[in-house]
């Protein structure tokens, strides 16, 4: 019967050892809500960065540690009261620009990299076009051209000798 109660306490003991830990874990993951995390912008700034686990995937999409561990990291920013971008410059002094899902326009180089492909196909499309029109406007040029003395000087040779070997098979 003393074996009885004992186990009994052990038991309930257990099950308040459990509960705690259910309790300050639930209670964690409240805790951003009761601080006021804006979730808006919580999902705005989660679709602006990448995950940096090399996978290549936008953080939003991705569910790796990495990325869970990303994401924790801006819920405590943005507990902490920091903004979209005190936060997107945390994230950048920490992983490296490559953690942006677009670069940032301010920088030079990253305009010239987000232009210059559009700018290169539009020049090729221009240099295709002149050399088709170019070539397209000699032949149009060279079927209407007159020809000239000396040209018409070397059509009637030919055409006396096409007459003459015409006389003999004729």
């Amino acid at each position: 019967m003393r074996n009885r109660g004992w186990q009994r306490a052990a038991i309930a003991a257990l099950a308040g050892v459990v509960l705690a830990v259910i309790l300050a874990g639930s209670g964690a993951g409240r805790s951003y809500a009761a601080q006021g995390v804006d979730e808006t912008l919580f999902k705005k700034i989660e679709a602006n960065l990448m995950c940096t686990d090399g996978c290549g995937m936008p953080l939003a999409t991705c569910d790796n540690a990495t990325a869970q561990n990303m994401r924790q990291q801006i819920r405590e920013q943005l507990a902490a009261g920091l903004t979209e971008q005190e936060i997107y410059s945390y994230m950048v002094g920490i992983y490296g620009e490559e953690v942006m899902a677009a670069p940032p326009p301010h920088v030079p180089f990253n305009l010239v990299a987000w232009v210059m492909p559009f700018l290169a196909i539009l020049a090729g499309a221009l240099i295709i076009y002149l050399a088709l029109d170019r070539w397209v406007f000699d032949r149009r040029q060279a079927a209407h051209r007159e020809p000239d003395a000396a040209e018409e000087a070397d059509l009637e040779a030919y055409e006396g000798v096409l007459q003459r070997e015409m006389k003999k098979y004729l």
